[in-house]
This record gives C-alpha cells, structure tokens and sequence, in this order.
C-alpha cells in the first residue's frame, strides 16, 4: 500500500543516514589516514565515496530486511512505515556513488579501464538503472497509474534484482583482495595508515549477505514459495517462531565472523 511522502520521515532517515556516514567516516579516517587530502596516488573523492556507498548500501540492506524484523518482533511494527524513505534514501547514496565513481576518480577508475560488459561494472551500472526505475515507480502518480499488484510486484522483485546485484558487483570486484588481505594483511602506505584493519567494504558485504541468507531461508524454508507470493505480517505461531530463531541465530553468525575478521590480526 502506498504510503503518503512524510517530511518528518525523510527527516529521520536522512539523520541516520548521517550517523551512519559519521561512523564510516571516523572509520576510514583512522584506517586510512585521510578522508579528503588523499596521497598523490588516490583521488580526493576516494574514501568518501567508498563512505557514501557503504551507507547507501546498508539502507538498501535494511530496506530488504525490514520485513522479517516486522514479521518476527512485534515491537518493530512502527518501522515498516520508513521502508520507502530509508529505500530512496539507500538509493541517493547509491546514485552518488556511481557518479564520482565515473566522473571523479580518474586515478583509481580511469574511464578507459572501465568495460560495462565485465561482471563488475555492468552489474553495478544495471543495478543503478533499477533503482532510477524504482525511484520513479515511487512517485504518487506513477503508483495510482499502476494496477496496486502490479506496482508491489515490481517493487518486490526490483529490490531484490538489485540486491543480487550489488553482490555480484561487490564480490567480483573485490573478492581477490579481501582473501589476499585475510592471507597476509597489508603493508602501511600512504594510503593506508592501518592496513591490519578490515575494508569498509568487507564489513558491509558480511551485513548484506547475512540479510539474503536470511530472507532466502524465509523464502525457501519457511514460505516454501521462493518469494513468488506475499506474505501476511500475522503468520502462523510456529512460523513465526522458527524464523524468529534462525533470525537471531544468524544475526549471531554474523557477528562471529566480524570477531573473526577484526581479530585476524590482533597479534601483530
């Protein structure tokens, strides 16, 4: 159901969106060195918009996750009404980051280096094309123009294409160095002050990837439907306390594997 635009709810989104921005950026500074007076070897925009992506891509997670969380704790029902605004919010951050990826890091992504045919690239471009779609498909008009099942449907399968891949982007682009750093850490550079530390981008993947398999374990083993039906916020007792568990569970996973990951190299 479409949801009346709220100033007070863009305002809201928009505020944690900036802590989340704030903490990357304390993040990043104290790893790298810098945020914007980068080494001659990097651009100016480098870091911050490795920053502005990690938001971007953690709202877009959450947007996606939104939904368990309603459906296993009652408590949380309030933040189903932020799931438009945190997603367009998500994909701003994501717009931006694909600009000053091509306009304004000629040192690091030179446009000759750039093929949209690779997996990487012509993921990430594919996916920035879906959310402009997904962003017009917000607009009150657009949505009244739809038939309502036809809007959700798109809606639904949209977020979920992009969030495939985001993680095809990610992980080709990055998988080699992370199991290269994970290997033998890195070596102090003038581009990176503390290079034992994890990549912002390592700590936001382990977060989106939990989100999937979650919502994959909904899908497949709870719903037995893939995805393909919706699903009633007021479930079954018994549904409602597996996923419960395997949510929290999972959650737990996860923040092994970021004790695993902060504590590779905590002898050194």
């Amino acid at each position: 159901m479409h949801k009346p635009s709220s100033l007070r709810d863009y305002t809201i989104v928009s505020l944690i969106a900036a802590a989340l921005i704030a903490f990357f950026s304390l993040y990043l500074s104290y790893r790298r060195g810098y945020i914007f007076n980068a080494p001659p070897t990097a651009d100016t925009l480098y870091v911050f918009n490795k920053i502005i992506i990690g938001a971007g891509t953690v709202l877009l997670a959450f947007t996606f996750l939104i939904g368990p969380i309603v459906r296993y704790f009652d408590r949380f029902d309030t933040w189903l009404s932020y799931r438009k605004e945190i997603g367009i919010v998500g994909a701003f951050l994501a717009f931006s980051h694909a600009i000053i990826s091509y306009y304004f890091l000629p040192l690091k992504f030179p446009k000759a280096w750039i093929d949209f045919s690779s997996w990487d690239f012509g993921a990430g471009l594919v996916g920035i094309l879906l959310l402009l779609f997904l962003f017009i498909l917000s607009f009150k008009k657009v949505i009244l123009f739809m038939e309502g099942s036809r809007w959700w449907f798109l809606q639904r399968w949209g977020l979920r294409v992009v969030i495939v891949l985001t993680l095809i982007h990610v992980y080709v682009m990055k998988w080699p160095g992370w199991v290269k750093w994970f290997k033998q850490g890195g070596a102090v550079t003038p581009e990176l002050a503390h290079p034992l530390l994890p990549g912002l981008g390592l700590l936001v993947t382990l977060f989106l990837t939990w989100v999937v398999i979650v919502r994959l374990y909904e899908s497949i083993f709870l719903f037995k439907n893939c995805g393909l039906g919706t699903k009633e916020i007021c479930m079954d007792i018994n549904i409602k306390s597996k996923g419960r568990k395997f949510f929290i569970g999972s959650f737990w996973i996860m923040m092994a594997f970021y004790a695993v990951v902060f504590l590779r190299f905590i002898a050194v």
